[in-house]
């Protein structure tokens, strides 16, 4: 189990590719399971109910793995699912549970006070997980889909402006 985590955190720090996984159901059903627990402890740290935590994960996940079934089919490679998604669900544990040092530096700011300098530093460290994120999510894409990595970081990018619109809109008013 320990060598899995590293292959994620390897691939995390670009040196190792999705297709050096082994093509397993049970592995990916192992990293979807962790990737749940994990989005929902992400979700509680940032202040979310278990409701709210569950339910944006799911929709994160469905999402994701949807839209690369989605892709994959259209152009031929299907075969590079069960691969690919293990690592892109993976890679989201492993820059997700690093989040957890920004989120829980947040603390609620009272009305009129100036944040404090923990609310800084998570907030440079957010960014810069995101700026992480869209990397990674762009190499496993460049290797997926047979592209450059610029072409995998756009994908990236634009696919999260559009899951964060898509998950704000259905998950509107729910807290």
């Amino acid at each position: 189990m320990l060598a899995l985590a590293y292959f994620f955190i390897d691939l995390c720090v670009l040196r190792r590719k999705p297709q050096d996984l082994p093509a397993s159901p049970a592995l990916f059903g192992i990293v979807l399971g962790v990737a749940l627990l994990g989005g929902l402890l992400l979700s509680v740290t940032a202040g979310a109910s278990l409701v709210t935590g569950l339910g944006q994960t799911l929709l994160d996940l469905l999402l994701m793995l949807g839209v690369l079934h989605l892709a994959l089919k259209a152009l031929n490679k299907q075969a590079r699912y069960l691969q690919a998604a293990t690592a892109l669900v993976g890679a989201d544990v492993v820059i997700g549970l690093v989040a957890l040092l920004p989120v829980s530096l947040v603390r609620p700011v009272v009305v009129g006070a100036e944040p404090g300098s923990d609310m800084l530093i998570a907030g440079l460290l957010f960014l810069a997980l995101v700026a992480w994120s869209v990397l990674v999510v762009g190499h496993i894409l460049r290797h997926t889909f047979d592209l450059t990595l610029a072409q995998g970081v756009v994908i990236a990018i634009a696919f999260d402006v559009g899951n964060y619109f898509v998950i704000s809109a259905l998950t509107q008013g729910a807290a």
